[in-house]
């Protein structure tokens, strides 16, 4: 009969029906494949819906307007430019009365597009106060171009001159680029309403009324 050994500090017994002695001829156990493959498949599931719910949700701004009042704004800002293409258009630069009378002629067609944004309520409170500040944008860029034309009126039969002033934001930055920032934040509802569409702060020379398919 064979005999025990000692017992080991560790409670271990050997002898000669002892299991094998961990070591260099010892056998390892290994990952399988499809194991790999599993982890692999669930990070990658994992990253497919951070980046489909940051697309669809995350960077959606809160200051959005609904689908449906971002489409009556936005044909506003369409009849707008329709409106605006109708009107004369003159090349002409400096204290010419036809630069004026174009200024005058486009206000009132922003003024009457800002009474028709006025009937436009959003019904959340942060969608309502962003559409408000971006209506009083327009308000503040179109008493600008009328005080620019009431200027330059002043200058006829004198060699003075007077420069468009935008209004700004923050002391700093021009506030038609706040006003851009905010279509944006709505893209892409309302592409008709870039300023630049709608050449708001052009105020001499030669209007371009381009497409307003894309961001601007």
């Amino acid at each position: 009969m064979d005999e025990l050994e000692p017992p080991h500090p560790n409670g271990a017994v050997h002898g000669n029906g002892a299991a094998p002695a961990s070591g260099a001829g010892a056998r390892k156990r290994t990952h399988a494949p499809w194991e790999f493959i599993i982890l692999f498949l669930f990070v990658l599931l994992v990253c497919i819906g951070i980046i489909l719910g940051w697309t669809l949700v995350g960077h959606h701004s809160p200051e959005r307007l609904s689908t449906a009042d971002a489409a009556t704004v936005s044909k506003m800002c369409n009849d707008a430019q329709a409106a605006l293409k109708q009107l004369p258009n003159p090349s002409a630069a400096g204290n010419g009365g036809a630069v004026v009378a174009r200024i005058r002629a486009e206000d009132a067609v922003f003024r009457s597009m800002l009474t028709r944004f006025a009937t436009v309520t959003p019904s959340a409170a942060t969608p309502a106060a962003a559409f408000h500040g971006w209506t009083e944008d327009w308000s503040r860029v179109i008493d600008a171009r009328e005080r620019f034309a009431t200027a330059l009126e002043g200058t006829k039969g004198t060699d003075n001159k007077v420069e468009f002033v935008l209004p700004a934001t923050r002391g700093i930055d021009p506030v038609d680029d706040d006003m851009d920032n905010y279509v944006r934040e709505n893209d892409p509802n309302l592409k008709a309403c870039f300023t630049e569409a709608l050449q708001l702060t052009t105020v001499e020379g030669v209007r371009t009324y381009g497409p307003v398919s894309g961001n601007q």
